[in-house]
């Protein structure tokens, strides 16, 4: 009987490639897995920035003086006697002092109401998501015209 010793490499894997590529492949999982998690958390960018939009122009209803309301635009005077208004412009808020410049200050808006109710200012914004929020803030120096 006889029996074949072969000389050459045996095909197949060995006990220390097998053990490397279980060590990369848990590195990979360890460190993919988060960030999968961040991918389907929801994107709080446009909440966020309404309401920092609602603190915006609660700040410039205290240091101003609300002069005029309509359906899109808020204006007010500044103590320097200069016109602030606040309207939308396309999908944008924007701000603009005097009538001059293009301050943007929040983008992805379909629609934007101001309307004053018993000195109170409300502010109802709809994102482009179809999701909507309203703040209502005191107007103190306003005269209902």
């Amino acid at each position: 009987m006889f029996v074949f010793m072969g000389t050459g490499r045996h095909n197949g894997y060995t006990l220390a490639e097998t053990i490397i590529s279980l060590l990369i492949f848990s590195l990979l999982t360890a460190l993919l897995s988060p960030t999968f998690q961040l991918l389907s958390i929801d994107n709080h960018n446009q909440e966020l920035s309404i309401h920092q939009l609602f603190h915006f122009l609660s700040d410039e209803l205290s240091y101003n003086d609300l002069k005029t309301v309509t359906a899109t635009q808020v204006t007010f005077q500044s103590p320097d006697d200069e016109i602030i208004s606040i309207e939308k412009y396309g999908t944008t808020i924007r701000r603009q002092v005097g009538g001059r410049g293009h301050e943007t200050l929040i983008t992805g808006v379909m629609d934007v109401q101001f309307f004053v109710n018993n000195n109170l200012l409300v502010i109802k914004i709809t994102d482009q998501g179809r999701v909507e929020y309203e703040k209502i803030l005191q107007a103190y120096s306003f005269s209902s015209p």
